[in-house]
C-alpha cells in the first residue's frame, strides 16, 4: 500500500467529519498525526490512533506484550504467555541480571524448541520472528537488540485463525477473522512462480495486493519456501503470521454469531483486566478455544478501510462511536 499523508487517513477524515457534525474545530499537529479537537470549554486528543479514553497506565500497559501477558494470567485468562527480556544495556535497572541467553534457551526448550521472538512493543508484524534452532535463536535477538531494549518470547500457538474484537466500553464494534494467504499447488510451479502468476493477474485485472504482500512479509529463513513445489490441489499457507498488512485477508464475523460467544466473553474479559475502554483484543483460534495473543489501545483499521467495499464507512462508523464517547454524547445516526 501506498504511504499517504497522515492528514489523509481516514481516521483524521472520520475525526474531522464527526467534528464537524457535532460543532467542534479540529486542529492538526505533528504534521497530523496529533488531533486536538475543542467541544464548547472541553478538549479532547487522538494522538495517532489512540483515542483520549483509556488511562495513561492502560496504554501503556497494553502497549507492553509481556506486561499484557502477565496481566491476564493474574486475572486467569487464557492467553499466549509472553516472557520479557532486556537489552543488557539495561542491567543497571536489573536485580541480580546474568544474561539473557540461559533464560531465552530455557524458554525455548519448555515449549520444543518452535517459539517466536519479537519486539515487546512492536506492531504490525514487524521484528517478529519464528525460531527453531539455538542458531535462529541467537540470530533474531541480536537483530533485535540491535534497535530496541526489550523483546518477548513466546511459545509458537498452532491456529489455524486470528479473530480481533475492537471493543467500546465493552461493546463489541467490530469482529473479524484473520485468514493467512495461501497459494494452490499445480504440481509443476514453484511457490514463486505461482505467486509471481498471481501478482501479474492482479495488477491486470487493476486489483491492490495479489500475492505482493505475502511475499513482502516472508521471513528471510523461510524464502526456502519460495522454490517448493506444492502438489497439485494443496494448499499452501505463504505466511505464519495473520498480520493484515502482510497479506492476511480479513472476514467480518457476526458478533451475534453463537460460535463467537467464547471469543467476545474473552475480549471484554481481557478489556476489563486492562481497564481498557476503547482498543482491539487479538485472539488466537486454538483447539482449546480462543487465547489473546495481544491488546491495542489504539485502534488502526487503515488498512481494511482500503482493501475491503465497506471498509471505509465501518472504520467512520467506529472512529465517530469513539468520538462521541469522548465527549459524552450520543450522536445520532
Amino acid at each position: 500500500m501506498p504511504v499517504i499523508a497522515n492528514t489523509q487517513r481516514v481516521l483524521s477524515r472520520a475525526v474531522s467529519a464527526a467534528a464537524a457534525a457535532r460543532g467542534a474545530r479540529v486542529e492538526t499537529i505533528g504534521e497530523g498525526w496529533i488531533h486536538r479537537i475543542t467541544l464548547a470549554d472541553r478538549v479532547r486528543y487522538v494522538w495517532g490512533y489512540a483515542f483520549d479514553l483509556n488511562p495513561a497506565a492502560t496504554h501503556l500497559l497494553v502497549g507492553d506484550k509481556a506486561a499484557t501477558s502477565d496481566v491476564l494470567a493474574s486475572a486467569g485468562l487464557a492467553r499466549v504467555p509472553h516472557q520479557l527480556f532486556l537489552h543488557p544495556d539495561m542491567a543497571g535497572y536489573m536485580a541480580n541480571f546474568t544474561g539473557n541467553w540461559a533464560g531465552m534457551n530455557e524458554f525455548a526448550q519448555r515449549h520444543g524448541w518452535d517459539v517466536v521472538i519479537k519486539d515487546n512493543a512492536g506492531t504490525g508484524g514487524r521484528g517478529v520472528y519464528r525460531v527453531r534452532t539455538p542458531a535462529q535463536l541467537e540470530l533474531a535477538a541480536q537483530t533485535l537488540f540491535q534497535r530496541v531494549n526489550a523483546v518477548a518470547l513466546s511459545p509458537f500457538v498452532q491456529a489455524g485463525e486470528e479473530c480481533r474484537v475492537i471493543l467500546l466500553d465493552g461493546e463489541p464494534l467490530l469482529a473479524l477473522r484473520k485468514v493467512r494467504p495461501s497459494i494452490v499447488g499445480d504440481g509443476v510451479r514453484t511457490v514463486l512462480e505461482l505467486l509471481t502468476a498471481r501478482i501479474a493477474e492482479a495488477a491486470r485485472a487493476g486489483a491492490a495486493g495479489g500475492g505482493a504482500d505475502a511475499l513482502e512479509g516472508l521471513d528471510p529463513l523461510d524464502t526456502k519456501t519460495l522454490c517448493q513445489v506444492p502438489p497439485a490441489g494443496v494448499a499452501l499457507l505463504l505466511n505464519w503470521r495473520h498480520n493484515l498488512g502482510q497479506g492476511a485477508s480479513a472476514q467480518f464475523v457476526e458478533v451475534h454469531d453463537p460460535a463467537m460467544a467464547p471469543s467476545l466473553k474473552l475480549a471484554r474479559d481481557a478489556a476489563r483486566a486492562c481497564n481498557l475502554r476503547f482498543g482491539s483484543v487479538d485472539m488466537l483460534l486454538t483447539d482449546t478455544g480462543p487465547a489473546v495473543l495481544e491488546i491495542n489501545g489504539g485502534v488502526m483499521v487503515e488498512y481494511l478501510s482500503r482493501i475491503h467495499p465497506r471498509g471505509e464507512a465501518i472504520a467512520f462508523d467506529i472512529y465517530r462511536r469513539a468520538f462521541d464517547r469522548m465527549f459524552d454524547t450520543t450522536g445520532s445516526d
